[in-house]
C-alpha cells in the first residue's frame, strides 16, 4: 500500500466514524407517549382555573348512539357537565379534533380540544 492509499483509507475511515457518531447522537433517547385505554384531557383556563375529563378508547372506537356525558373534575368548588355526541366521537375516531364547550357552572364554561390519542 502506498502512502497516498494509506492516507485515503485513513480519511475515509475517519469520515465514516464521524458519520456514525453524528447519526447515533441524533437519535432520540426519549420514549413515545404510551397509548393507553383512556386519555385525560385538560380544559381551557377560565375564571382562573381548568378542569379535566377522561375519555375511554372504547367510547371513541364504538361511539354510543346517545354519545357520552359526565362531570368534569372538581376545581374551585364546582364541576361542569361535559357531553359529546356520537357524531363528534366518530369524527375523533376518524382523526378529527372536536372543540367541546362544557355546560355553564359558576357563571362560566370551559372548552376541551378532543383528538385521537392512540
Amino acid at each position: 500500500m502506498t502512502r497516498n492509499e494509506f492516507l485515503k483509507t485513513g480519511f475515509l475511515g475517519l469520515w465514516i466514524g464521524l458519520g456514525a457518531l453524528v447519526a447515533a447522537r441524533c437519535k432520540s433517547s426519549t420514549s413515545p407517549e404510551p397509548t393507553g385505554d383512556t386519555k385525560t384531557f385538560t380544559s381551557s383556563t377560565d375564571s382562573g382555573h381548568a378542569h379535566t375529563i377522561t375519555i375511554n378508547k372504547s367510547e371513541v372506537e364504538t361511539p354510543p348512539a346517545s354519545g357520552i356525558s359526565r362531570e368534569t373534575s372538581t376545581n374551585s368548588a364546582h364541576s361542569h357537565t361535559f357531553a359529546m355526541t356520537q357524531t363528534q366521537l366518530t369524527n375523533v375516531k376518524n382523526g378529527g379534533t372536536e372543540s367541546i364547550v362544557t355546560a355553564l357552572a359558576s357563571g362560566h364554561t370551559h372548552t376541551f380540544s378532543i383528538s385521537k390519542w392512540y
